[in-house]
């Protein structure tokens, strides 16, 4: 689920190491996706959409939810994995991806709201802070991942090394949402069992703005 561009609202980003989730689950998941949304097109079909304002909002909201079931079962495969590499796991890895989203972020005029690196996969919540001109998503993750890979195969001294999956999820935060998505990717490595403290997990980095009005209010 990509977007073209970095828009100027908060976007969750979830991206993996290649070879994550095996390939049957994972074709499953996307074969079960794609049926349940030829049945709500069905269902809602456009010529109905085009003229039932209330088809076209139930079509959407059911949509919605059903991108949403999918992410919650993505993202469980990724946080408690059977087999696959983890070798983001240890805190010199984590810190890695972290770097180089903080360096991306002031390069390209985004905003990083929060960052949890887990074992296999990683969550950003971002945004762009140029209004006026377009940033490509693909060639952020591009920069990205071409980076950490070399950082991460020079670490673990595996030259030539395959590191990350081609595909990302990609959502825009709704309205409203924001907290809710800032500490679900947050939670992860409590929802996935390494830890029982969010805010002192290696892995995870918030902005510093956010300190105040988000991490005071929930340790206090």
């Amino acid at each position: 689920m990509r977007t073209e561009f970095i828009p100027s609202t908060p976007t969750h980003l979830t991206y993996r190491l290649y070879g994550s989730i095996p390939n049957l689950p994972l074709s499953q998941l996307h074969t079960k996706l794609k049926l349940r949304k030829a049945e709500l097109n069905k269902k809602f079909n456009r010529s109905t959409r085009a003229v039932n304002r209330g088809a076209r909002v139930q079509h959407k909201e059911l949509l919605t939810e059903t991108e949403r079931e999918y992410y919650i079962a993505f993202d469980r495969l990724l946080d408690h994995p059977t087999k696959g590499p983890r070798y983001l796991a240890g805190n010199r890895a984590k810190r890695v991806i972290i770097d180089s989203w903080r360096f991306i972020a002031e390069q390209r005029n985004l905003t990083i709201y929060a960052i949890s690196v887990m074992s296999n996969h990683v969550h950003v919540i971002l945004k762009s802070d140029v209004r006026t001109a377009r940033i490509p998503l693909s060639e952020v993750l591009r920069d990205h991942k071409k980076f950490t890979a070399t950082r991460l195969n020079r670490l673990h001294a595996s030259p030539g090394r395959r590191v990350w999956a081609e595909k990302e999820y990609c959502r825009t935060v709704r309205h409203g949402k924001f907290e809710r998505v800032f500490w679900y990717v947050l939670n992860n490595p409590v929802k996935a069992g390494l830890t029982d403290d969010a805010v002192n997990w290696y892995g995870n980095y918030w902005a510093p703005e956010l300190q105040r009005g988000f991490i005071d209010l929930r340790v206090a």
